[in-house]
């Protein structure tokens, strides 16, 4: 055999590391086995089915495991990022009621500054809003029939769609 890039033969290896006393050269066939300096080869066992499952199993097991440890620490990242999410959002809501009260302030303020006395400015402000916030709350309920799963609850109660009339 020889060892790449310096062109010098190294000695020929033996399974488990036996390596004959005599500079590498393999023994005479005629030697005997238990020479001096040779260390007496045993045969590998051979791995019966049993090993092969066992090995198969604990391969699958620790497949498993890992895949359970990394979704365990996804599902932390995944809550840790939904909990900031929720802080952010909740700031980001008190920010834009901040602002929008300053908006409307400025809207009473600027009604002032064109005559209206300032009590009727502030109430033309909140009647503005609460009818705004009306309108809202209408859309919301008219909305909220699409949370009944109704399609759903017919399939499983056995029922068939409801079909609409014919013009």
């Amino acid at each position: 055999m020889m060892v790449l890039g310096t062109g010098e033969a190294s000695p020929a290896r033996r399974p488990n590391g036996a390596v004959p006393a005599g500079g590498g050269a393999a023994p005479a066939a005629d030697a005997p086995a238990h020479s001096p300096g040779v260390r007496a080869e045993r045969p590998l066992p051979t791995a019966g089915v049993l090993d092969e499952l066992s090995g198969a199993f604990a391969s699958a097991r620790a497949a498993l495991s890992s895949f359970l440890d990394l979704m365990s620490l996804e599902a932390r990242r995944a809550s840790l990022t939904l909990m900031w999410m929720v802080i952010w959002g909740f700031v980001a809501a008190i920010c834009i009621v901040g602002a929008w009260v300053g908006l409307t302030a400025a809207l009473a303020m600027w009604a002032v500054s064109l005559g209206f006395p300032p009590i009727a400015a502030v109430i033309a402000v909140a009647v503005i809003n609460l009818a705004a916030g009306a309108v809202l709350i209408y859309v919301c309920i008219g909305m909220s029939r699409d949370l009944l799963f109704s399609a759903t609850r017919r399939q499983v109660a056995g029922r068939s769609p409801v079909t609409p009339p014919a013009p």
